[in-house]
């Protein structure tokens, strides 16, 4: 009969805790876990298993991964409270049967999990992913310079709101409640800052993030393209965003992986250039720009909402005539704060955010990162199950806006 287990990720100092197996001259490396008992809750057996197979007591934080292979496995981020690591108090440390072969709890460096042999092999593949994502996120800056790029299969943040400053840009992510039935992110984004541009992409995905992950790398790809295009002037590279854009995801080749892709996601990049606002938007991701001038006319929302609108498996670049918007906007005299948002905010239970009013709220008289965070903290509180994903930052410009020739 299968049965569903546990286990617990512990990163310190960037080592990991592992219990090292040496049987039959042969030794491997498990990630501690076990057997969830018929009464306990995933994070109950993890926290057990901390204790009988490291010998600490630990505070079970988010959901890191799951998956289903001969029943369900759960693995949760975690972190040491108390006790003598090396210390388990397992059967496996009591039984005197040499065929059991040896267990030893031990720290591994993170830098050396790929030339090591370690199961599951699933949770290792996500965690090796992962930590090049984080170093990516911590170390990316180069000259004046920042990027970053995260995509939901990676780190989903279940029950774990964060928010990563990327330049002068807040990028905010919550998975969702797993005690609302979340258990997966499939969001994704994309952040690029120079000079006097910003670049951000920001993904919704259906059915898995990999529709979200194609996009990533894709643009990516397109790194020197796009960047070759924000150092030119402003008219220039406002008018050239779009034809880069566009052809992307209408070259062939990518028309081609999207076909072999699992899955469809929803698109939102946005690009501000000197006083200039640029976007491109395929789906259900909302942009709001933020000005005193705007709120007063209820000029808040940038791009529509379209639900019927992905790039993906289902593609509206493999349709007769694609379906997307974009537009372009002059950034008024004073702070403007720039926007982003997935749909997980939007559609909150017990909240209005999708009324715009109720986000600039949040947001007023206080930090862009400090609001952000504020956000996801209420959405958390009201138990929101889908994920939510916030790109935001705030530009002051010095220039007079256009105004009307009777003023």
């Amino acid at each position: 009969m299968d049965r569903n287990r546990a286990g617990v990720i512990i990163i310190q100092d960037d080592h990991i805790a592992l219990i090292e197996r040496n049987r039959n001259d042969e030794t491997y490396y498990v990630i501690p876990g076990g057997g969830i008992e018929e009464s306990e809750t995933h994070k109950q057996a993890a926290k057990r298993e901390a204790l009988e197979e490291l010998g600490v007591d630990v505070r079970v934080k988010a959901l890191y991964t799951s998956f289903q292979l001969n029943g369900e496995h759960f693995y949760y981020t975690a972190e040491i409270l108390s006790g003598e690591f090396g210390n388990g108090t397992g059967s496996e440390y009591r039984s005197s049967s040499h065929k059991r072969g040896a267990y030893k709890a031990v720290w591994v460096p993170v830098s050396e999990l790929n030339g090591l042999r370690i199961y599951p092999e699933e949770v290792i593949s996500v965690l090796v992913s992962d930590r090049s994502l984080k170093l990516t996120e911590t170390s990316s800056k180069i000259g004046k310079s920042y990027q970053l790029s995260w995509v939901g299969s990676m780190y989903p943040y279940l029950d774990e709101p964060t928010c990563t400053e990327v330049g002068n840009v807040s990028v905010g992510r919550f998975g969702g409640n797993t005690s609302a039935g979340q258990n997966k992110n499939e969001d994704g984004c994309l952040v690029w800052t120079g000079v006097d541009w910003e670049f951000a992409v920001l993904l919704d995905a259906h059915k898995t993030a990999s529709s979200a992950a194609l996009i990533l790398d894709e643009v990516e790809r397109y790194h020197s393209l796009f960047t070759n295009t924000l150092i030119k002037k402003t008219q220039e590279a406002v008018s050239e965003l779009r034809e880069a854009v566009v052809g992307l995801f209408q070259n062939a080749t990518f028309k081609q992986k999207c076909r072999e892709v699992e899955g469809e996601t929803a698109c939102l990049i946005v690009v501000r250039k000197d006083k200039y606002l640029w976007w491109f938007s395929v789906g259900d991701c909302l942009l709001l720009l933020i000005h005193p001038e705007l709120e007063a006319l209820g000029e808040l929302v940038q791009n529509h909402r379209s639900f019927y609108e992905w790039i993906g498996e289902v593609n509206t670049f493999d349709s007769i005539v694609p379906c997307y918007s974009t537009g372009t906007k002059e950034l008024r005299k004073g702070d403007n704060l720039i926007f982003l948002t997935t749909d997980g905010l939007l559609e909150c239970p017990h909240a209005n955010f999708h009324l715009p009013d109720q986000v600039v709220a949040r947001m007023k008289n206080q930090s862009v990162q400090d609001g952000v965070q504020q956000l996801l903290a209420e959405i958390e509180v009201k138990g929101v199950r889908d994920s939510t994903t916030i790109v935001a930052w705030k530009i002051n410009i010095v220039e007079d806006g256009v105004m009307p020739s009777d003023l």
